[in-house]
């Protein structure tokens, strides 16, 4: 703040009347006049107040528009920072309302990924399952055939087995040397020239 400093000179030319002025009002007292004595207070109340607004009115004016333009220069700022506050909370408002609808967005978004996912998990599911399943097919089948084989390869033994102990039973000493005596005469006529050459 700027302040004008009061000249000293009027004021001790104030001082000097004022009291020069309570000197003549002391001196005329003493003759008991009670006009004299307003008079002379007349005189120094308007000395003193006329002294006091002549040196006081411009640093006063100066101090009091001062503090109006200060006073104004605040005012104008707290209405400029109320519309800039306003201005903000409408942004924030609308940020706000924006935020709430990129988060609608972002929950529909995400329901239908989950249902996308879900649906892709279910597929690869069934997937996984059908081969499984194509697996244990073919593993049952391959049990199978190989349960087959083995189960032919027993009947077969079996039946070899069964047919060497029909034939051991069977073929006796004399049946077996019948048979020989038949084989060798079916390769004798073999080696015999045919009749009809």
């Amino acid at each position: 703040m700027r302040y004008r400093l009061i000249n000293l000179k009027p004021v001790l030319f104030i001082s000097l009347i004022l009291f020069g002025s309570n000197w003549l009002g002391a001196a005329e007292s003493d003759q008991g006049s009670n006009l004299s004595t307003l008079l002379g207070q007349v005189v120094n109340f308007v000395v003193l107040f006329g002294g006091l607004t002549y040196l006081l009115y411009k640093p006063l004016m100066g101090f009091l528009q001062h503090q109006s333009d200060r006073v104004a220069t605040s005012l104008k700022k707290s209405e400029e920072q109320r519309l800039e506050s306003a201005q903000k909370l409408q942004q924030l408002r609308e940020r706000l309302k924006k935020l709430d609808e990129e988060i609608d967005i972002m929950k529909k978004e995400a329901e239908r990924e989950a249902t996308r996912e879900k649906e892709r998990i279910a597929l690869e599911a069934k997937a996984e399952a059908e081969r499984l399943k194509k697996l244990a097919k073919e593993e049952i089948d391959s049990l199978v055939k190989s349960s087959q084989r083995e189960l032919e390869v027993y009947t077969l033994d079996l039946s070899i087995s069964l047919a060497e102990k029909r034939i051991e039973e069977r073929l006796r000493p004399e049946l077996h040397r019948k048979l020989i005596y038949e084989a060798i005469d079916k390769l004798g006529t073999l080696d015999e020239p045919s009749v009809n050459n």
